[in-house]
């Protein structure tokens, strides 16, 4: 397969947002009672920090993969998921000023947020200039298409509903959150709706199946977070309904597989 190298700063830009995100990991997952100091808000209960935590995780290591390889067809779908998640970040971040830690730390968190679609942009607009490869070699199936416009389609519009009205998901939520939390976490869930949405774009599979990866990877670890936290959960429809979406997510990443990989 044909592939252009990244160009050094874009990889270098690529490498900062790893590592940006691994630290963000390392302090919600490990030190979840320390946000207050090390995070740009108290993030509270400390499960919220685990979930958070979880999705900076698989998007470190999603990110890292791609500095390391150096190729940048294979990660030409991160560029859609960064700007959608960077647009509906600071989206959330507006809504609640006043919940984040004042000076360096809120510009910082400003800064990397909607300085990341710009640079995701940039990187796109250079690397493409460079004579990218878009010949398909392993074609998506049309299945494969629909089911991922489909569940695309309704995560994106759900997490924007949840975005611009979050008080109905707090009442009902297994545990005490807030709604800047809601917000987060639908700002995510959002972006891989985009991220699903891509396959309409591109149609060569090898340069999309890490995206059902990624969100088997997210559920299975917001999984382990509720269970590492089972303590604080409070049992009942709700937790089941919120367990059952997470399930769902992660199965449809499998459907796409499987529907990718069905004889015809």
């Amino acid at each position: 397969m044909k592939t252009t190298q990244l160009r050094p700063w874009a990889r270098f830009i690529f490498g900062f947002v790893a590592l940006n995100a691994l630290v963000g990991a390392v302090i919600l997952l490990f030190l979840p009672n320390r946000t207050d100091t090390l995070f740009f808000w108290p993030v509270n209960p400390p499960i919220n920090a685990g979930l958070f935590g979880a999705l900076y995780l698989g998007g470190a290591t999603a990110v890292s993969i791609a500095t390391y390889r150096n190729r940048w067809e294979p990660v030409r779908y991160l560029v859609p998921i960064l700007v959608a998640a960077g647009i509906l970040i600071s989206w959330v971040t507006l809504l609640h000023l006043d919940k984040f830690a004042p000076g360096i730390r809120l510009w910082y968190w400003l800064l990397i947020y909607i300085g990341a679609p710009l640079l995701a942009l940039g990187i796109y607009a250079t690397q493409e200039r460079d004579g990218a490869d878009w010949m398909v070699r392993v074609p998506v199936r049309p299945f494969t298409r629909r089911i991922a416009a489909f569940t695309g389609a309704i995560v994106l519009g759900l997490s924007l509903l949840l975005i611009g009205w979050p008080e109905t998901a707090v009442s009902q939520w297994p545990w005490p959150t807030s709604p800047l939390m809601v917000r987060i976490f639908a700002a995510w869930f959002g972006a891989f709706g985009v991220g699903l949405l891509w396959f309409q774009i591109e149609r060569d599979w090898q340069r999309l199946y890490q995206i059902p990866n990624l969100m088997i990877a997210a559920a299975g670890l917001d999984l382990l977070m509720v269970l590492v936290y089972r303590q604080a959960v409070s049992s009942g429809v709700t937790l089941w309904l919120y367990c059952g979406h997470l399930i769902l997510f992660a199965l449809v990443g499998g459907l796409l597989h499987w529907a990718q990989a069905k004889r015809s």
